[in-house]
Order: structure tokens, then C-alpha cells, then sequence
């Protein structure tokens, strides 16, 4: 009677572990293959006086009636050394920020915005050398 008692048992937790396997293997599957709800979408591109060079303006959006948009500054480059990521973030889209962005050399970028307010991350360090000088303004 006891060695049947514990047949059963053993047989039980064997097979429970299995099947809480494979749950858990087709559960990982199925999450993984969900698509995120976020998007980004590059709104406004200025191009280097050169041509080599683009600031790109992107916002996101998660979805949702209570969320925000959000956006951010990105310099993409044939050249690594001036290129740059997240310069500055914001919460919004562009416009309410004030937003502007300029080049007035080939490696020199201006970010201002009229709202800081909105302002969400500076970061001057997103640069990958500092063959790319980037200045921040307010205007009020």
C-alpha cells in the first residue's frame, strides 16, 4: 500500500513537471511574439550644410488615451564619429515644444525650444566623439 502510494505520487509530480513545462515554454512563445503598441516616426529631418550629416526629429506614442507623445533628437552619419543619439527628449510633439533644430556648420548643431517645460532628457553626451558640437538654447 505504501509503495503504490508513492508510485502514484512520484508519477504525479513527473508528469506535473512536464506539463507545467510545456505551459510555460508556450506561454514564453506566445509573449514573445506579441507586438509592441509603441511606434516612432521621424517627423522632420534638417540636413548639414554638407549633406553628410541629418538631425532627425522623431516622435513615439504607446498608445492609450492617457499617454503623451514623445520625442526625441537624433544625428545619423556615414561618418560613426558625428553621429548621436537622444541629444534631448521631450514630452509632446515638436510644435508644442518650441522646437528647433539648425545646423550652422557642418558639425555644429543648435537645439532651442521655447518650452522647458516639455523638455524631458539633455543630453550632450549622447555624441559619439566630440567631433560633433551641440549647443542647447531657450527662447523665451
Amino acid at each position: 500500500m505504501s509503495s503504490t502510494i508513492k508510485k502514484v505520487l512520484f508519477n504525479f509530480g513527473g508528469y506535473s513537471f512536464w506539463i507545467l513545462l510545456v505551459l510555460w515554454a508556450v506561454f514564453s512563445f506566445f509573449l514573445k511574439g506579441c507586438e509592441s503598441t509603441c511606434y516612432h516616426e521621424v517627423v522632420k529631418s534638417v540636413t548639414s550644410p554638407d549633406g553628410k550629416q541629418v538631425a532627425e526629429i522623431s516622435i513615439g506614442d504607446c498608445g492609450g488615451a492617457t499617454t503623451d507623445f514623445f520625442g526625441g533628437v537624433d544625428v545619423k552619419s556615414d561618418n560613426p564619429e558625428l553621429t548621436a543619439e537622444n541629444l534631448f527628449t521631450f514630452d509632446g510633439r515638436p510644435e508644442e515644444t518650441g522646437l528647433e533644430v539648425r545646423w550652422v556648420s557642418n558639425t555644429e548643431l543648435i537645439i532651442s525650444i521655447s518650452d522647458l517645460y516639455k523638455a524631458r532628457y539633455i543630453n550632450p553626451n549622447g555624441r559619439k566623439s566630440a567631433g560633433l558640437k551641440v549647443k542647447y538654447e531657450y527662447r523665451k
